[in-house]
């Protein structure tokens, strides 16, 4: 029975909320237009009195050249080297974090470690082309992940023919990560 009731009193409150005078919508053009309202809001090529005002007083534009928060282009013959560095940088930390611990077909990881020079290849295109790891790393498991780490990288793409680069790359042995 009270449930009865308290639906009830719901359903009369919820009608009475929805309910009464509805009011029609007013005709823009009954409406007296106030003096500030002269200039229509979506011409913005109208100006108020006081910026023109400010329009004089300020100093003229510079004509031709560049202006002072432009930058000049860069040059699409060479890669881009703050792009490009991110990239290879990316790299490198996944080589540090995660090559050192390259293990062999025993599950041993055989090293060696310490820091190498690689030799990248940028493709033009905006991907590396080829990595050259030298010896003592080539063909051991650390040599592989270094490899598998740089291929694939994507960086800007530039006009001019592919270039190589050498790249300094931490391997670190297992255990000593947080020792230096």
């Amino acid at each position: 029975m009270g449930r009865l009731f308290l639906c009830g009193v719901v359903t009369v409150i919820g009608l009475a909320a929805c309910g009464g005078k509805k009011e029609e919508a007013k005709d823009p053009s009954d409406e007296k237009s106030s003096v500030g309202d002269e200039t229509p809001k979506w011409d913005s090529s109208s100006s108020t009195v006081a910026q023109q005002a400010e329009d004089k007083n300020r100093p003229p534009r510079p004509a031709g050249g560049i202006a002072p928060n432009e930058q000049p282009s860069r040059r699409t013959d060479q890669y881009d080297k703050e792009g490009t560095e991110v990239a290879l940088k990316r790299a490198a930390r996944q080589v540090k974090d995660n090559c050192g611990q390259a293990k062999d077909e025993n599950g041993k990881a055989v090293g060696p470690w310490g820091n190498v020079t690689i030799q990248v290849m940028l493709g033009s295109n905006g991907r590396s082309k080829g990595v050259t790891v030298p010896q003592p790393y080539a063909g051991k498991p650390v040599g592989t992940c270094i490899e598998r780490s740089f291929t694939g990288l994507q960086f800007p793409p530039w006009a001019g023919s592919d270039t190589q680069v050498d790249w300094e790359v931490e391997l670190v042995e297992p255990g000593k990560e947080g020792k230096k």
